[in-house]
């Protein structure tokens, strides 16, 4: 007896031990998959990131150029010698290895490329880049103060070479990408070849113990009570899409009492709406899923296993990230990132259609007053209530952002004269001027205008606001609670 159960012994065990294997395998490449991505993902992250800061050299010098005071000179010259910083450390990684500052400005070291693709391209890249620094090295040196004699040369380096700059790390990006894609096909193609070899190892298992299960139907109760215990949504679906069998996470799931979802079809409960798939209570409400779906074998049955998790609440929180991304969080106006978005396509529209572009820099007058003496919850309570009177001075079609502290500016768009700006730039004045109610308390104020006009002032987003930002500095000059066109600024 002991003899034919040793026998028995590797027959049954063997298989057992070979899923294991294939698992600890499966599982190893995994990792090696996550480390792979993460590599592929820093290195395209941050050739992506090298078009960003090309732009942000040719702008940082341009503002340098126009730059009236002192700050605003230091302000962009920082601003191009750590985008030049940056750019030359990440792009000499590229080439030969080393340690440049993630989008989080943590320190990273980046790998040399190692593709004869990404090697040539890199190449390509460090010698425009070397000349393109050979002519930006003056200005690095010499400070926020230098010359016109100086910035020039620089600039019309950057604006000479700066496209075939972003088409090469364009081309890198690609590569890069690509690059990531083989390799983890690759590995994904190895992976599923070891997780076929487990599931048919799984299924010779399972066929030296049918007779065993068929024998432990407790366990089966078991199972399902360990199923049950899962709180994501676990449905199981045969070839006609109807439900065989659902645990209790997932009658919850759709408000269904338990096991009264056997046998409905599952297109009444989970449907696809445009980009989003949706599942369907039995109260007609909907809520936002995420399902992955595994078919097995039962016999010579396909059963589909289908686990669903409402992602609802992480939805809404991604909108509302992204919301918050683009949007004052006080006040719910749009900021600059998202003003400078629609500026740019307002003046497109506006060379299309040939009419004006009005772009109106506010500045509030007495607001550090009120903020100063009343505190700052009041300050904020008159941002707010400030805001709601922009916005009901302009159209659908125009946009009100807050730069920031008392800092707001309005884009009009299609207008056919420069006076219809002018009349909405009086109407703002009005509105502004009529007493606000804070805390129980009147309180007035004033607001400063600067406007600029396209195309008669600039045709560039950051100069037609830094035009009427020039503006608005004028009204404050002039007495404050005017409005002062571009023009009068010469």
């Amino acid at each position: 007896m002991a003899e034919k159960t040793l026998g028995k012994f590797p027959a049954i065990f063997i298989p057992v031990l070979l899923f294991i294997l294939f698992d600890t395998v499966a599982l190893g490449l995994n990792f090696w998959i996550s480390a792979k991505l993460e590599k592929s993902a820093v290195a395209i992250n941050l050739s992506g990131r090298q078009r960003m800061l090309s732009q942000r050299m040719t702008k940082s010098l341009l503002m340098l150029q126009v730059a009236q005071t002192e700050g605003q000179k230091l302000s962009a010259f920082t601003e191009f010698s750590n985008a030049v910083d940056l750019f030359d450390k990440t792009l000499t990684g590229f080439l030969q290895g080393g340690m440049t500052f993630s989008g989080d400005g943590k320190p990273v070291y980046l790998p040399a490329t190692e593709a004869p693709d990404t090697q040539m391209i890199t190449g390509s890249a460090v010698q425009l880049w070397t000349l393109i620094h050979k002519q930006l090295s003056p200005v690095e040196i010499g400070g926020a103060g230098v010359g016109a004699e100086v910035l020039r040369p620089a600039l019309d380096a950057l604006l000479m070479h700066n496209t075939q700059l972003l088409g090469l790390m364009n081309d890198l990006t690609t590569a890069l990408e690509l690059n990531a894609t083989r390799e983890v096909y690759f590995l994904r193609t190895l992976q599923v070849s070891l997780l076929l070899l487990a599931l048919l190892n799984f299924a010779l298992v399972c066929k030296r113990l049918l007779a065993q299960v068929r024998q432990s139907q407790g366990n089966v109760q078991a199972l399902r009570n360990i199923i049950d215990s899962i709180e994501t949504g676990i449905v199981l679906y045969d070839g006609d899409e109807r439900v065989r069998s659902a645990n209790k996470a997932a009658n919850q799931l759709f408000g269904y009492n338990d096991q009264a979802l056997v046998g409905k079809p599952l297109r009444q409960l989970i449907f696809a709406d445009n980009t989003r798939v949706l599942g369907l209570r039995c109260d007609s409400s909907t809520f936002v899923a995420k399902i992955n779906t595994q078919t097995l074998f039962e016999f010579n049955d396909q059963i589909s296993l289908c686990t669903i998790t409402d992602v609802s609440e992480q939805e809404r929180k991604e909108k509302r990230l992204m919301y918050l991304a683009f949007h004052d969080q006080l006040t719910g106006l749009p900021n600059r990132g998202l003003l400078v978005e629609r500026l740019h396509q307002d003046l497109l529209r506006a060379k299309r259609d040939s009419t004006f572009l009005a772009v109106l820099f506010l500045d509030l007058d007495g607001f550090k007053v009120v903020n100063d003496e009343m505190g700052h919850d009041a300050g904020d309570e008159l941002l707010k209530a400030v805001a709601k009177r922009f916005e009901q001075c302009c159209r659908e079609v125009d946009t009100v952002a807050r730069l920031g502290g008392d800092e707001f500016v309005f884009v009009l768009t299609s207008l056919h004269t420069v006076l219809a700006a002018k009349q909405v730039a009086q109407n703002v004045l009005k509105a502004v001027n009529q007493a606000f109610l804070i805390h129980g308390q009147a309180v007035k104020i004033g607001a400063s205008i600067g406007i600029a006009m396209y195309p008669t002032d600039h045709s560039e987003v950051e100069l037609l606001i830094k035009c009427a930002d020039d503006a608005m500095y004028l009204a404050k000059q002039r007495g404050k609670n005017q409005l002062v066109f571009t023009g009068e600024c010469h």
